[in-house]
């Protein structure tokens, strides 16, 4: 099989409402459709969402793809991914999330060759994974709003956005708490938003008063390593990396200095599915529980992040809610969610139609 024809399609999507984390506010997001068509008449869907965590735009990514990776993948096998994502790697510098939207599109491909969802054909370990619905910050009186609105959907664990005001947390999660009760799980999210002091502070309050949390994720700034190492070490809930464990290699140095207890690893900040199985092993070997996380991603982008998630034993935790975000998807099919838990489509490859 050869790779004939390919193009990049960019897509501004509406979000339903303004979405807020301690850095930043998003309305709408970007996500660029990748198209690789072949001689056998099956053609591939990936998608890159481009963040300035990613240090990248939509036509950054469109760019990209046509002066760097059209070269590349034009005359090649698709179903060499192991081949294609070396010499991606070689050749293109940075661009993390154009190399995860080419990367998903191979494997949506080959997943269509074998006739197999791509969950199975990477291990098919798991059938669905329990899934966090993000709690964005907001006025606190909103935030419980949106919590008591999640639960009553099915969803049984809450990731909750916090790193602006330590009063304003505190207020928020601890009202939170009492009002979905203790049966439901609550993660916090700083998004590198505290001081060492302040991180300590709010996760030492909210268990004295009973918050009850199952996870802190990037409490600190990702470039003071050490600090996110103290608070795991000091700190009596598991601390999360996410924004400190950017690129593969990244995952390697946090398993080594053992700077965390977990990591989240995001299909878009790594570089696809690929290079995640890779962080995913480095982890499960020192023992280190793995997350799959998701950005402002269309189903196109964040139904990999669920097979992957689902093919493998050590992927534990989900972060995998942004496609219910966007008022009107381009993407039908991919994954469902029910009782708490996103489930990946049993057809070939990533599961997707794509209306463009």
């Amino acid at each position: 099989m050869r790779i004939t024809k390919v193009s990049a399609i960019p897509i501004e999507l509406e979000l339903n409402e303004p979405f807020s984390i301690a850095n930043e506010t998003v309305e709408t997001a970007v996500n660029v459709f990748f198209k690789l068509e072949t001689d056998e008449g099956i053609t591939g869907w990936g998608c890159a969402t481009p963040d300035t965590v990613t240090s990248e735009t939509g036509e950054t990514v469109t760019a990209i793809f046509q002066v760097g990776f059209k070269d590349i993948l034009i005359g090649s096998d698709p179903t060499r991914i192991n081949l294609l994502n070396e010499i991606i790697e070689e050749k293109i510098q940075g661009n993390p999330s154009a190399k995860a939207g080419v990367n998903m599109a191979l494997y949506d491909i080959l997943g269509k060759k074998a006739h197999m969802p791509l969950y199975r054909l990477l291990g098919g370990y798991k059938e669905k994974i329990e899934t966090s619905i993000t709690i964005g910050l907001n006025p606190v009186d909103v935030m419980i709003d949106r919590a008591k609105d999640c639960v009553s959907k099915g969803f049984s664990c809450l990731k909750v956005k916090c790193g602006m005001e330590p009063d304003h947390d505190i207020e928020a999660i601890l009202g939170i708490r009492s009002a979905v009760g203790p049966q439901v799980k609550i993660r916090i999210d700083a998004n590198e938003g505290y001081t060492l002091e302040k991180a300590l502070r709010v996760v030492e309050t909210l268990e004295k008063l009973g918050a009850d949390i199952e996870i802190f994720e990037q409490p600190t700034p990702a470039k003071y390593l050490f600090a996110l190492k103290e608070i795991t070490a000091q700190c009596s809930v598991p601390i999360m990396a996410d924004e400190t464990a950017f690129t593969l290699r990244d995952s390697l140095r946090l398993i080594k200095l053992e700077i965390a207890d977990m990591i989240n690893i995001k299909l878009m900040k790594i570089g696809g599915i690929t290079n995640a199985l890779k962080a995913n092993v480095y982890a499960e070997l020192a023992g280190i529980p793995v997350m799959v996380g998701c950005m402002n991603e269309s189903m196109g982008a964040m139904v990999a992040g669920v097979h992957t998630a689902c093919a493998v034993k050590n992927i534990i935790y989900a972060d995998l809610d942004s496609a219910i975000d966007f008022k009107d998807d381009v993407v039908k099919g991919g994954a469902t969610y029910k009782d708490g838990f996103v489930i990946p489509s049993e057809r070939p490859g990533l599961g997707i139609e794509v209306d463009l």
